[in-house]
C-alpha cells in the first residue's frame, strides 16, 4: 500500500512539472459499463459475471514527452455481483479514482483522426453504499490494478476496454466457515468506456 501511495506521489509530482512546458491538459465526462466477477480464496464458493455502470469525470495531461501522458478519473462505480447458483444478489457503489500512466502511438497523418493508446495504473475504490442479502463484511476502501487500451477518434472521443485486478481484499466473511476461518475475496472487473475530452 505504501508503494502505491508513492506512486501516485511521483505521477502527480510528474504531473506539476510538465504543466509550465508545453503540456496539454484536456477535462470531460466518461460513462462505461462494467463485468465484474469475485475471486474467493476457497474453493467452496465461486461468482457470476455481472453487469455493472460507471461514470464521472476525466482530466488527462500529454506530457511534453513524445506519446506519454497521465489521465486520472473520479468515478461513480455500481457493481452486481451473484454466488453462483444463489439467487440473492449483492450490490456495492464505490467512488473509484484511477490513475493511469499512458502512451499514445502517434501514425503520421493519422493522429488527428485516429489515435492507438495503451494504459496502466492503481485503482482506488472507496466504498459508499451497499446493499446484499448475503452477509458480507466489506471493505471501507480497496486497491486493484488497472491496465488496458483504446482508440482516440477526431481528437476527443476516447474509446477504451480496461481490465482492473483486485489487489487488496474487498470483502470478508461471507457465511462459510473453512477451519474457523473467514473466506474471503477480491474484485475482478471488464470495463468497457468512452471519454470526449475538451
Amino acid at each position: 500500500m505504501h508503494a502505491m501511495k508513492r506512486l501516485v506521489a511521483i505521477l502527480f509530482t510528474l504531473a506539476v512539472l510538465a504543466l509550465p512546458a508545453t503540456a496539454q491538459l484536456r477535462l470531460g465526462p466518461k460513462a462505461g459499463i462494467a463485468s465484474s466477477s469475485l475471486h474467493f480464496d476457497s474453493k467452496l464458493l465461486s461468482s457470476e459475471r455481472r453487469m455493472g455502470w460507471t461514470a464521472g469525470v476525466q482530466l488527462e495531461l500529454r506530457l511534453p514527452i513524445v506519446g506519454l501522458g497521465i489521465d486520472g478519473s473520479v468515478m461513480f462505480t455500481h457493481r452486481n455481483d451473484a454466488l453462483r447458483g444463489d439467487s440473492r444478489t449483492y450490490h456495492r457503489n464505490y467512488i473509484e479514482i484511477p490513475l493511469h500512466l499512458r502512451y499514445t502511438l502517434s501514425i503520421v497523418g493519422l493522429n488527428k483522426v485516429v489515435a492507438p493508446f495503451a494504459f496502466t495504473g492503481p485503482n482506488f475504490g472507496l466504498l459508499c453504499h451497499e446493499s446484499s442479502d448475503i452477509t458480507w463484511d466489506n471493505r471501507a476502501s480497496n486497491l486493484s490494478w488497472d491496465a488496458g487500451f483504446g482508440v482516440e477518434l477526431l481528437g476527443h472521443l476516447q474509446v477504451a476496454a480496461s481490465y482492473s485486478l483486485g489487489v487488496t481484499k474487498a470483502f470478508k466473511q461471507v457465511g462459510i466457515d473453512r477451519n474457523g476461518e473467514s473466506i474471503t475475496g477480491r474484485d475482478h472487473c471488464w470495463t468497457l468506456t468512452a471519454a470526449y475530452l475538451f
